[in-house]
């Protein structure tokens, strides 16, 4: 297995690469201005329909665009409420929770993800020493064979499962 296809590089943060850099800022700041500019135009359009010329500038005068801004803002007001509703109701089942006034129940099966994590840390042991030397030492290198692949501790719950 090649090494370098676990690791990403990107050079626009390595030294050198000046005209990458340049390059890539010029289009991020392009992308931005694309990004900003329909959402100023719109804003200052409809804040200049609300008031009546007073803010804001007219860029356009099309009756079905501020239809579709007075909509979209009824539907983005409900979403508001809606994820308000959800918010409280969880914050107040949390509180009612910890003032110990709902039963509090395990949410996994503890006893296996207890196994589970010890065979994490069996497989971490192993691989990097024990954990008093890894929570001890100020620096470590890790070895190029070291370096963990994307599903390694999903492979490893799940091989002892089996």
């Amino acid at each position: 297995m090649n090494i370098d296809e676990n690791n990403y590089y990107d050079s626009y943060f390595e030294k050198g690469h000046i005209w990458l850099k340049i390059i890539q800022t010029i289009v991020m700041i392009f992308s931005w201005i694309v990004f900003f500019l329909p959402c100023i135009i719109t804003t200052l359009t409809y804040i200049a329909h609300q008031t009546h010329g007073r803010y804001g500038y007219y860029f356009w005068h099309y009756s079905e665009g501020y239809d579709m801004i007075n909509l979209l803002l009824v539907i983005l007001l409900f979403a508001v409420a809606m994820i308000a509703v959800f918010c409280i109701s969880f914050g107040y089942v949390q509180a009612q929770r910890a003032r110990g006034l709902v039963t509090k129940w395990p949410m996994y099966n503890v006893k296996e993800n207890m196994e589970k994590r010890q065979r994490i840390e069996d497989y971490m042991e192993a691989r990097f020493g024990n954990i008093e030397y890894r929570h001890s030492v100020r620096n470590y290198t890790v070895k190029p064979e070291q370096n963990i692949a994307k599903d390694v501790f999903k492979n490893v719950i799940e091989a002892k499962e089996k």
